[in-house]
């Protein structure tokens, strides 16, 4: 047996058998960046260990730290394994910051008709001579007073009947799903009808709190995805689900832990509980929908990339964990493909873009990104495997945004001089998805860049790097070092923007069109919201079309999510979608390699 404290979070945790500290810090629950889901490649999850019988140091920390932080103790949390007592210090670099989440989207009037309801019930009290049972009183009151035929099959709600009813003086308030009783509260309740919907991105989860009489969103909250500790992408969450025996369990704990929480506070604000909740709604890309679900998510990392269930499906919220009414339902809208998810038919269900005249695209910009063309009332889609660069991560200097981030830049083409503004005007700590943006679109117009992504040497803002490659400097952080944006950051972002516009290219070629025929274009999702669309035309993400004609709706997955919990009618228009959009691999595409090939040049 060992111990590991972690510092300065005072936290300690006991082991009986060898682990590398990264392993031993998710299993503590000590939140820890591990972009890469601990390969050993993203060098983030920096740590500082004091104690004996520490393993030597490996190539890889040799290749990222310097001799004089080597001997302060420096190691790379994933790559070094612990069975002996240690202190480990979790620097500040190293811990998840707070981010800067998009929950709001622009959204459309809906007509309230949820799937849910509460009906107040006058039960006849028992007596000797009625001594009928409480479940027939209910049944029966419910006939008698509203005509509804009520069936209970859910055995906890079943439960509530009797001490509710004795407590309210046989005066009731029945929570009902169709025919089937969910709930019962004592006395007259039926004011209070609550639902929540859910977008479960793979970066930061969307929480809003629905009125159900109404329509009205109660409150809204935005939580960092705590399965980033992880992995940063998907294909590396996966992986972990797979490597470890528990991996699954505890992707999906974390996330419930999360919702629960962000719940437990907006029903807090509301005046109301948790169990309240009578109704949840969930979109999500697949394989995140697979995870929150505890559906298997191996066949989801080799081809054909097929899910266990693409259909709408309808769980209890109590065998996932969720908090809420004792029978409450989470309903999950269908996907589309394996990377295809209900998080991009609930953008495209939002934007009303299947109805708009014309030929319009929408983009959902993320580290999985999400394209649909709707053209001659055709609509297709696209998943691009754009990568985190655009969330900051993988990048030298780049963070999340989060305050301090830079998040625009401007390079004045004649002087070279470098303007850069951050989030919330705090000091600098690094570059977030869209300053590197700007960044690549500066440089290119300044004439830094050549159209192969190549840094000229031309520009006195223009220095060579540790590594001999040139790069650029954006600005100073508090301590003065350098904030760059390199040549192997301009290469991954070249990679980013190369997936995006190929998947565009792909489509557009499938409709047989040219981009000339675009008449408009939805930007979605929190990048999407966020950048300039100007810098996504320069570097050639997006096709040079008429910027007036680019629409950024914000979250719209949210919207969408909340559509399809406030709306019977909205819940089968998805479906429906769901079911019209037509899904095209990349991978098998015709001349794919040779439309990506292009797509990289800027």
């Amino acid at each position: 047996m060992y111990k590991v404290r972690f510092e300065p979070l005072g936290r300690q945790a006991t082991f009986d058998r060898p682990l590398t500290i990264l392993q031993a810090a998710q299993n503590a629950g000590v939140e820890m960046l591990a972009l890469c889901g601990g390969q050993g490649t993203c060098a983030r999850c920096r740590v500082k260990v004091r104690g004996d019988g520490m393993p030597p140091v490996c190539e890889r920390e040799r290749g990222v730290f310097n001799a004089d932080e080597l001997a302060e103790g420096y190691r790379l949390a994933c790559r070094t394994t612990i069975c002996s007592d240690v202190v480990v210090v979790v620097p500040e670099v190293s811990r998840p910051r707070r981010q800067r989440l998009q929950v709001a989207g622009q959204e459309h009037p809906v007509t309230c008709c949820p799937p849910v309801r509460k009906v107040c019930l006058q039960l006849p009290e028992p007596t000797l001579e009625d001594t009928r049972d409480d479940l027939r009183r209910l049944v029966e009151a419910g006939r008698e007073d509203h005509g509804i035929k009520l069936a209970a099959r859910d055995v906890t709600a079943l439960a509530q009947l009797g001490p509710a009813a004795r407590r309210g003086n046989w005066l009731i308030t029945a929570a009902l799903r169709g025919r089937d009783l969910i709930g019962v509260e004592p006395g007259d309740r039926s004011g209070n009808v609550h639902g929540v919907a859910v977008d479960l991105g793979s970066t930061k989860i969307a929480v809003y709190l629905v009125d159900l009489l109404t329509g009205v969103t109660s409150g809204s909250s935005g939580v960092p995805n705590p399965q980033i500790a992880y992995g940063e992408d998907i294909v590396s969450r996966i992986t972990y689900a797979l490597d470890s025996e528990l991996g699954a369990q505890r992707l999906q704990g974390v996330v419930v832990d999360a919702l629960n929480g962000a719940v437990a506070m907006l029903c807090d604000s509301a005046g109301i509980v948790p169990e309240d909740v009578l109704e949840f709604t969930v979109v999500g890309n697949t394989a995140m929908h697979h995870l929150f679900l505890g559906l298997p998510t191996a066949q989801l990392s080799r081809a054909p990339f097929v899910p266990v269930a693409a259909s709408p499906l309808e769980v209890t919220a109590r065998s996932l964990g969720l908090r809420g009414a004792s029978g409450a339902i989470v309903y999950c809208p269908p996907c589309v493909a394996g990377f295809v998810g209900s998080d991009h038919v609930a953008m495209v269900l939002a934007s009303r873009m299947a109805g708009l005249p014309g030929t319009v695209l929408g983009i959902d910009i993320g580290t999985n990104t999400e394209i649909s063309l709707k053209h001659n009332a055709r609509l297709q889609a696209v998943s691009c495997a754009s990568g985190p660069a655009f969330e900051g991560a993988a990048l030298c200097w780049g963070v999340k945004a989060a305050p301090g981030a830079i998040e625009r830049v401007w390079i004045d083409p004649d002087s070279h001089a470098v303007h850069a503004v951050t989030i919330d005007g705090q000091e600098p700590v690094g570059i977030c998805g869209s300053g590197i943006l700007d960044c690549v679109a500066g440089m290119l117009q300044a004439g830094m860049l050549d159209r192969n992504g190549h840094v000229l040497g031309n520009s006195p803002a223009i220095r060579l790097g540790a590594d001999g490659l040139r790069e650029l400097v954006v600005a100073r952080s508090a301590n003065g070092a350098a904030i760059t944006v390199s040549q192997r950051d301009v290469e991954r972002i070249q990679l980013a923007k190369g997936a995006i516009r190929s998947g565009i290219d792909v489509l557009l070629d499938a409709a047989g069109i040219a981009w000339q025929d675009i008449d408009a274009t939805i930007l979605a999702g929190a990048f999407g919201t966020f950048i300039d669309p100007l810098s996504a035309i320069r570097i050639g993400m997006l096709p040079p079309v008429d910027p007036d004609c680019i629409v950024q709706v914000g979250n719209a997955a949210g919207v969408g999510a909340k559509e399809v919990l406030i709306s019977m009618e909205r819940r089968h228009a998805y479906e429906e979608l769901a079911e019209t959009i037509e899904y095209l691999e990349l991978t098998v595409y015709p001349r794919y390699s040779r439309v990506f090939a292009r797509s990289l040049r800027f």
